[in-house]
């Protein structure tokens, strides 16, 4: 059994600690202690950054610890002077521990993704995809996918997901040939370090729109896409086998919608749909079977509007099964609020959050993009 050594100072001999009882100490320890021990030993670093079994207990831990109503962390994305983002439970006007992106040559939108305590950044229009990890505050860069120098490469969307059987993060970037009109589809998977670039996998024959917003869970990422003529779809893609699914759905997904957002309701794939009439959300109680039933919640038509211009779209769920919707864009001279609504209760209540800059900008306003995490993992993880 492996073990480590210190002599002690009265003489007697070697006080040994075998690698296990190491590793059970160290999982008690907090996470940012864990960061600053990895520079002890190589073994140490290895075991904090790459051992599977310390990293579960760590995520697990984390888990275990959220109260039921835990408030969310945010990305903040600044976009003025430079391009950065900062991970935080409130708002700061200081640039401690600001992540610096690559700017692409014209303006463009970012996207955020999180999946299990890591977080992947994504432009469509530039192809600039990078992963974070807030408990490690490692950044890593993915390579920029190469696309042939004769073609126009248009639009790309990117989707992150994990899968807990392989234990693997891969990037899934659907980009779009402007010249042929057709879709590639390009994985990525990280911690590979033989394998550091992007594959291209087979895709699906139909040629669709890819939506921003998607959902990873137990392994498979679901999102929405558009037909030729506006029809929706969905779709799924199977992180470990690596292939794509239609998923069969409900004629409501198939009516005018005024706005729709796939969520994870407890584990289930769920699909918040606000229409003329009213706002349910459908579930996907049988994922083999592919079969959904409906709730009609009782929020009134286009809810989202009652909430101020800066609210655009629900955000998620909880893990305690509230559905909430976050400001997407932040004024320093307002208020930052996340809305929760508890379908089981109906009752609905509005949380303020600390913070932020209390005045009157002279001259333009200047706001930054928000993105609320509500289940947020610590994880050690080493990109």
């Amino acid at each position: 059994m492996l073990s480590v050594c210190k002599r002690t100072r009265m003489g007697r001999g070697d006080f040994c600690l075998s690698l296990d009882i190491i590793v059970e100490i160290l999982k008690k320890l907090p996470s940012k202690s864990l960061v600053r021990f990895r520079s002890v030993s190589k073994e140490w670093l290895n075991i904090i950054n790459s051992r599977r079994d310390f990293i579960e207990s760590i995520v697990t831990r984390s888990l275990s610890s959220h109260p039921p109503l835990k408030l969310p962390i945010f990305i903040f994305h600044h976009s003025v002077p430079e391009t950065f983002f900062t991970v935080s439970p409130v708002f700061s006007p200081t640039t401690d521990h600001v992540v610096t992106i690559p700017r692409p040559s014209h303006p463009c939108t970012f996207h955020y993704q999180y999946s299990r305590g890591l977080i992947c950044c994504s432009s469509s229009e530039s192809h600039l995809v990078t992963i974070y990890n807030p408990t490690t505050r490692q950044l890593f860069p993915l390579p920029e996918i190469q696309t042939p120098p004769t073609t126009r490469s248009g639009l790309s969307s990117c989707f992150f997901g994990y899968d807990p059987i392989t234990n693997q993060y891969k990037v899934l970037s659907i980009v779009v040939n402007c010249d042929e009109r057709k879709q590639t589809y390009h994985v990525f998977t990280l911690g590979r370090r033989e394998q550091q670039s992007w594959r291209i996998v087979k895709g699906i024959d139909e040629e669709s729109c890819p939506d921003d917003y998607s959902v990873c869970i137990d392994g498979t990422i679901y999102y929405n896409a558009s037909r030729q003529g506006g029809a929706t779809m969905l779709l799924s893609f199977n992180i470990r086998s690596e292939r794509f699914d239609r998923v069969l759905l409900p004629e409501a997904f198939l009516a005018p919608l005024y706005h729709q957002r796939l969520v994870n309701r407890l584990g289930k794939l769920g699909c918040i749909i606000c229409n003329s009439r009213d706002t349910s959300i459908w579930i996907m109680d049988d994922a083999e079977k592919q079969e959904w039933s409906r709730t009609i919640l009782c929020l009134p038509n286009y809810p989202v509007m009652w909430l101020g211009a800066d609210v655009d779209t629900f955000s998620g769920v909880t893990p305690a099964g509230e559905i909430y919707a976050t400001q997407c864009k932040y004024f320093f001279d307002k208020s930052l609020y996340v809305y929760y609504y508890d379908m089981n209760q109906n009752s609905f209540r509005r949380v303020h959050i600390e913070g932020g800059v209390r005045y009157k900008p002279k001259k333009h306003r200047y706001c930054v993009e928000v993105f609320a995490i509500h289940d947020h993992v610590e994880n050690t993880m080493s990109l």
